[in-house]
């Protein structure tokens, strides 16, 4: 008999709501402290803070999509391999990601690119000043 892997759905349900552009979506994946890491090591702390990132992010990359071609589970962490589609070229790139999973919910997750990473933590949060 197989079991379904609720870390593996929980990375998966994820990655659909970014791809969905849909906030509250987003929202129910995610820890109330969960924690977000860009390629740069920009922080964001916290479900409202990581939706509102989102949500300023999507604005400005209304075109961007996640492609995972691998899901692996390790402990309570799941590492996913894959690209991403964006009119930025420095967002446009092959990801790695890393979603640590707590009770089903994402409680911290993290992307890694190769070459120049976007500082995608500290555009947003200067941007959710400015909008």
């Amino acid at each position: 008999m197989f079991f379904k892997d609720q870390r593996k759905d929980a990375a998966r349900q994820l990655m659909a709501a970014f791809n969905a552009h849909d906030h509250l979506a987003l929202a129910k994946c995610l820890t109330a402290d969960c924690i977000f890491i860009d390629s740069a090591g920009g922080r964001i702390e916290g479900r409202s803070g990581c939706v509102e990132a989102t949500r300023l992010f999507m604005k400005l990359e209304p075109e961007f999509h996640v492609e995972v071609d691998s899901y692996s589970v390790v402990g309570d962490e799941v590492l996913m391999q894959g690209e991403t589609t964006a009119r930025d070229p420095l967002v446009a790139k092959d990801r790695l990601w890393r979603a640590k999973v707590e009770d089903g919910r994402i409680s911290e997750f993290q992307t890694y690119c190769d070459g120049e990473p976007r500082q995608l933590a500290r555009l947003l949060g200067q941007g959710a000043d400015h909008m």
